[in-house]
């Protein structure tokens, strides 16, 4: 077949030997670079010795009657034994092979286990030389779905060989990403003490893991060869593998033991943080610096590189650091508030809750700007906590937020809610928590009686998007809307509830914090 054509059905690669796969045109009459195939689903059971049992891409020869494309998938890839290489390969124009997935679908790369863990940090065990690709690997995200796993590695044999070393891409969407991974060590740094208020030591040292780093690029589309300016990833998530310059096991000291540089015992057992290199390249923390680490080298995420670029710092590269600077992580304090009778509900969960926090703070403001203390409750134990304000006023807005205070002066804040008590005698009445919504928000319900609430969602042209029922018992309720806003865009939308013939009008704000 010559021409731009997609193969349908799948296509396994199942030889003993090393396979080499190129596009190329036989005869001259069909004229240049005129055969472009895009196989549809592609299976990788190659079963030859360990060195030999992979997929080459092979490289295109410049000139002549020969394809410029690599392996383009429009289905899925399944690894079931055996790699794809295209390290070494190039295009015509001399651009390196890739594979390049045109499913935007998050699942559309197989390969379990995802990786196997080694008994020790310095092994290299032998699922982890297998099922992966050793080079370049392009995937489309422009749905942008949670987190995208990019099976990559280095070489399966050998004494530096350091084999698969997978990594997760949560980003935005309208682009793809291309993911190398290189076992070239990235440079150490000291930096600023960050993270550990009350600690008077200037800086501290980061030293990078040696297994190597990842390249992550976006791209505008599958065939774009110039780099994009997207916004960078919402977080990676590294699977290091083969490191010999940190603990063997890959776990950190526990928190309390000693020594700590500073403190008595250590505040917490985070020793490992993730990471964008600067252009040395060296380690350098990309803003924010959000407290973020991890007790394991083995699974290292770093969160908070939405909003800038890829190259944040001057480089593509992103990769771990050990360092003794365990920062104190930051905590996930969630708040909601609802009317209960005369007073209005509050409880906030914290995840997880740390030895070093002292207690807690509630606030409340009329204007969601001033606020005053209305409550101080002490660290409990636990990870759910309530409070019951009886000192409100029917239809008033109340704003309230929660501040967490730690042993060294930090202060943590919980999401700012809302909530407002309906008039005397009101029968019905609903609210939207939190208001602009990401992903996630409840309706905050309140009926005399059982019966059914209607919901229907209005976008701003007036059309109806989404629409739903539930069955509910008298009293209040948290319905959870996550399945709704699911199905909808960022966007203003208007939502019409009712119930036993009384209708409420709420707006509805759905935002896009990866933008």
């Amino acid at each position: 077949a010559y021409g731009n054509t997609t193969l349908g059905g799948t296509v396994t690669f199942n030889g003993t030997q090393t396979q080499n796969f190129q596009i190329s045109v036989d005869d001259a009459t069909t004229g240049t670079n005129s055969q472009n195939w895009t196989l549809n689903d592609v299976v990788i059971n190659n079963t030859a010795p360990i060195a030999d049992r992979h997929v080459q891409i092979a490289t295109h020869p410049t000139g002549g009657f020969d394809s410029d494309r690599d392996m383009w998938i429009a289905g899925t890839l399944t690894f079931t034994s055996g790699r794809i290489h295209t390290t070494g390969a190039t295009l015509n124009g001399g651009a390196p092979a890739e594979v390049r997935i045109l499913n935007s679908d998050p699942t559309a790369i197989s390969r379990t286990p995802w990786p196997p863990d080694a008994s020790s940090f310095t092994a290299l065990v032998a699922d982890n030389q297998d099922r992966y690709v050793y080079g370049y690997l392009r995937r489309n995200i422009v749905a942008a779905d949670g987190a995208y796993r990019f099976p990559v590695g280095d070489v399966p044999t050998g004494a530096t060989a350091k084999g698969l070393q997978g990594i997760d891409v949560t980003a935005a969407s309208d682009h793809y990403v291309r993911v190398l991974f290189e076992p070239t060590p990235v440079a150490n740094n000291t930096l600023p003490t960050y993270c550990r208020p009350g600690d008077p030591t200037p800086s501290y040292s980061y030293f990078a893991l040696n297994n190597g780093r990842w390249t992550i690029q976006p791209f505008g589309a599958v065939d774009a060869t110039t780099v994009g300016a997207q916004t960078g990833p919402a977080s990676i998530t590294m699977y290091n593998r083969v490191v010999t310059n940190a603990t063997t096991t890959g776990a950190c000291p526990a928190a309390g033991t000693s020594p700590d540089d500073y403190w008595p015992g250590r505040p917490t057992d985070q020793c490992y943080v993730g990471f964008n290199a600067n252009a040395t390249p060296a380690v350098q923390l990309v803003n924010p610096n959000n407290c973020e680490g991890s007790n394991t080298g083995f699974t290292v995420t770093r969160t908070g590189f939405t909003g800038a670029g890829y190259n944040t710092n001057g480089s593509v590269y992103f990769a771990t650091a050990w360092t003794q600077n365990h920062p104190l992580p930051a905590e996930d304090i969630r708040l909601t508030a609802a009317p209960a009778g005369s007073a209005i509900a509050l409880t906030w969960t914290v995840s997880p809750e740390r030895e070093h926090i002292l207690g807690y703070e509630l606030y409340r403001s009329t204007d969601g700007v001033n606020f005053s203390r209305i409550a101080q409750i002490d660290k409990q134990g636990r990870t759910t906590y309530n409070h019951r304000d009886a000192y409100v006023q029917p239809l008033t807005r109340y704003f309230y937020r929660v501040e967490q205070h730690d042993i060294f002066g930090n202060i943590r804040y919980s999401n700012t809610v809302e909530a407002m008590l309906p008039a005397p005698g009101e029968t019905f009445s609903v609210q939207l928590q939190p208001n602009p919504v990401v992903s996630e928000g409840y309706l905050l319900v309140t009926i005399p009686a059982g019966g059914t609430l209607a919901f229907q969602l209005y976008d701003a042209a007036g059309k109806l998007v989404a629409q739903q029922a539930w069955d509910l018992t008298a009293g209040s309720h948290q319905v959870d809307l996550s399945p709704i806003l699911a199905q909808v865009a960022a966007g203003n939308y208007n939502a019409l509830l009712s119930w036993g013939g009384e209708v409420r009008t709420l707006r509805l704000i759905k935002a896009d914090l990866t933008r």
